[in-house]
């Protein structure tokens, strides 16, 4: 288990090769098919359809064409197996979400918004004063299939207590579909990263959703204090996948 913070470059690392789709080919290059790579885990190649669905099967079952595409376009093959891991361990080991951390007063936060590779915002540096963080920043990458938004709570100092990245709002009809198959990506990720998680249970079903709330599925306790939430959230008459990131202890 990574007892590292959770950091968007482990998200760049696993999807940042899954923004294009390609054509592939089974082992004797007799039927083709168009997808994007997810990931490879011991062998076992993920890629998403275009219809959001995803195909796991071992690797064998590829031309050695795609095979070797795979290998080369693996996170950290440029020349060391373990890029990604050496990415996190310069981070900040009390940071949460990329270089944040709980306590950080809102200055900091803007800064560090402003700096960061990992997410990014339309709106003038001068603007960000009046129209507050919520909301403005989004994840420069896609994860489980989408970009996310950025949202903070603080104390009564102004000091971060918490962080919330929500995914693309989605309708009801695509709930049981792609915002699910993002729900168990990224619970897959979120595992890797901090292990067994302390709560871990179904994603909610969409009755038991009410307006502007978040029911969380799975709960995992951080190695710098406080929690992280997966689960699902009703806004707006759409329905996302979000994560949280909060002193609190669960």
């Amino acid at each position: 288990m990574f007892r590292h913070p959770f950091c968007f470059l482990l998200f760049s690392a696993i999807f940042a090769i899954a923004d294009d789709f390609r054509t592939w080919s089974n082992a004797d290059k007799t039927k083709t098919f168009e997808g994007q790579f997810v990931r490879i885990d011991e062998g076992q190649v993920t890629i998403r359809l275009k219809n959001h669905k995803n195909l796991t099967f071992t690797i064998d079952k590829l031309h050695p064409d795609d095979q070797a595409w795979i290998h080369s376009h693996q996170p950290g093959q440029a020349g060391n197996p373990n890029g990604s891991v050496a990415r996190i361990e310069n981070l900040n080991p009390d940071a949460v979400f990329d270089t944040l951390t709980f306590g950080d007063h809102r200055d900091s936060v803007t800064q560090k918004l402003q700096a960061s590779s990992m997410v990014r915002t339309k709106f003038a540096d001068t603007l960000l004063g009046r129209t507050g963080l919520n909301g403005i920043f989004h994840t420069t990458e896609k994860i489980g299939g989408f970009t996310h938004s950025l949202s903070f709570d603080w104390d009564e100092n102004g000091k971060l207590i918490e962080i919330t990245l929500q995914s693309e709002t989605r309708p009801s009809s695509e709930y049981e579909t792609t915002l699910k198959s993002c729900w168990q990506e990224i619970s897959a990720i979120l595992v890797t990263i901090y292990g067994k998680p302390k709560t871990i249970g179904s994603m909610a079903r969409i009755s038991e959703l009410g307006d502007d709330q978040m029911l969380p599925s799975h709960v995992w306790r951080l190695p710098q204090g406080g929690s992280c939430l997966l689960g699902s959230s009703k806004m707006e008459g759409g329905y996302q996948i979000v994560i949280r990131f909060t002193k609190q202890s669960f």
